[in-house]
């Protein structure tokens, strides 16, 4: 399965994996924008994705600074978009 991202989506994802150490495997491909992934990758990234943005919402729970708030509110945009084509990637297979 191949994903499609937009490239600040492809940068978030990128660093997702570099502060993981690329838990998955997949930094190399995604640094060469070849999302071809199977089914285990996949449900991995969609794991991990979830995960972190747990944690952004946690974040934004507790934090007072404007801005960061407002960097934790795009990332958290920018995650749930992920989330979902990778959600709709794993129902198609």
């Amino acid at each position: 399965m191949q994903l499609h991202f937009a490239p600040e989506e492809l940068s978030l994802l990128a660093d997702i994996l570099l502060n993981q150490r690329d838990p998955i495997g997949v930094l190399d491909r995604v640094m060469a924008r070849d999302l071809r992934l199977d089914s285990d990758e996949l449900d991995q990234l969609r794991d991990a994705l979830i995960a972190n943005q747990k944690r952004t919402r946690a974040d934004l729970a507790d934090t007072k600074n404007p801005q960061r708030t407002k960097g934790l509110l795009a990332r958290q945009i920018l995650l749930e978009s992920m989330v979902e084509k990778v959600s709709e990637a794993c129902a198609m297979l």
